[in-house]
Order: structure tokens, then C-alpha cells, then sequence
């Protein structure tokens, strides 16, 4: 195992508090609480049960990135992914609902001296930007367990297409029943191919929960 820096060890134990103080005040349900981390950071030697670098890849989507698109990850988690996808776009927006998660995400942002990254600790529903975004993502986060979601199906789709430019991206992963049940998702597809053009689908591997290895990926164009 390589020796971590000084200073990434400094990080880390920033970082783990943050999951201390979740686990002792934060009483909804956390992704991964067992394990600590959601989502695993390479650059910052940190392991997760779904690795950011390695799940970007496999999306295949940066063709859809350019320096001036601006792009939103609705419930970010720990803002990992937010902070990988800033290094090819001009700004990303990320919004959780748990605050020890953003704060997560705030600290690791000012290690990093990322300046192109905004955390938002709100739910989606009460979220309300400034601005209109490019590229929305979407990954595995249309419905929760934890209870905090008061959108329904359509209402979570409405909301991501008024914030979506026109000819903008949404970047769509499959929650864990959707991907091992096809049947569960054909309701939301309609819904989601009524307002948006599919543009390309594949399965992508996933690493959590186990017993969903893969996930649906489908990126979809605001018309």
C-alpha cells in the first residue's frame, strides 16, 4: 500500500470526521454507512464503493463535455464526481440534502483549489438556481429509501427539464431496482422519452450494491 503524503493524511482524517459526526446526527438512511464512502477519489488516494475516475470512464460521455458547458449532479454525495467532472467543463453545481456530505465535498474542493465548483446542501425540490444548466445528471438518484424525496416521477422530471438549456444533455443512471427489474423502469422510460430524445444507452458496470453489478446508462437531449 503506498504511503500517503502528510498532508492527504490530514485530509483524510478532516474527511472521516465528517462521516463521524453523519453517523452520529444525520437519522436518514446513508448509502455505504458501513464502508464509510459512497464514492471513492483517486486523486485524492481515497477508496469509495463506487470509484469516481473509473465510473466517469465508463459513462463515455465526455465527448458531451467542452470548457463552456455548465452542468448540475443532483444529490452528489460527497461532490467527488463534481470535482472530477470540473476538470472539462467550465462550472458544476452539485446539490445533496445531507450537509455532512457537502461538507465533505467543501473541504476536498479547497485541498484541490477548484474554483469552478458550487455545493448546494438542499433537497432537489427546494433547490432554486440562478442559472440554466447544459448537462444534468441524474445517477441512480429518481427515487430514495431514506424518505426525504416528496417529488413524484413526473414532477422530479419537469423540474430537470425547466432547468435544462434548450439541446442540453441529461446524463440518466438507473437506481438499483430499476436495473435488476426492467419492468419498474419502463413507466419512467415513457415518461422520460416523452419529453427528452434518447440519444445513446448501455449498460456500465457498478460496484455497489453488490448484487447489482450493472447499471442502466442512458443520455438523453433536451429538445
Amino acid at each position: 500500500m503506498t504511503e500517503l503524503e502528510p498532508k492527504l493524511i490530514e485530509l483524510h482524517k478532516k474527511l472521516e470526521q465528517h462521516i463521524s459526526e453523519q453517523k452520529s446526527n444525520w437519522k436518514s438512511f446513508v448509502y455505504a454507512q458501513q464502508m464509510g464512502f459512497y464514492q471513492g477519489f483517486e486523486e485524492i488516494k481515497l477508496p469509495g464503493c463506487r470509484p469516481t475516475e473509473k465510473r466517469l470512464d465508463r459513462y463515455g460521455i465526455k465527448n458531451y463535455f467542452t470548457s463552456e458547458k455548465i452542468a448540475l449532479d443532483i444529490g452528489c454525495n460527497c461532490g467527488f464526481f463534481v470535482l472530477h467532472v470540473s476538470k472539462f467543463v467550465k462550472h458544476v453545481d452539485g446539490v445533496e440534502i445531507n450537509p455532512y456530505l457537502v461538507n465533505i465535498g467543501i473541504d476536498t474542493q479547497k485541498f484541490l483549489d477548484i474554483k469552478n465548483v458550487g455545493f448546494f446542501p438542499s433537497r432537489f425540490e427546494d433547490y432554486k438556481p440562478t442559472r440554466k444548466y447544459d448537462i444534468v445528471f441524474s445517477l441512480a438518484n429518481d427515487d430514495t429509501i431514506d424518505g426525504n424525496t416528496e417529488f413524484t416521477f413526473n414532477e422530479y422530471i419537469e423540474k430537470i427539464q425547466g432547468l435544462l438549456n434548450e439541446g442540453g444533455h441529461l446524463m440518466w443512471e438507473t437506481i438499483s431496482p430499476d436495473t435488476y427489474d426492467p419492468e419498474l423502469f419502463k413507466p419512467k422510460r415513457l415518461v422520460l422519452e416523452k419529453r427528452f430524445r434518447l440519444l445513446e444507452e448501455k449498460m456500465v458496470k457498478s460496484e455497489y450494491p453488490v448484487n447489482v453489478p450493472e447499471r442502466r446508462f442512458l443520455v438523453f437531449q433536451n429538445n
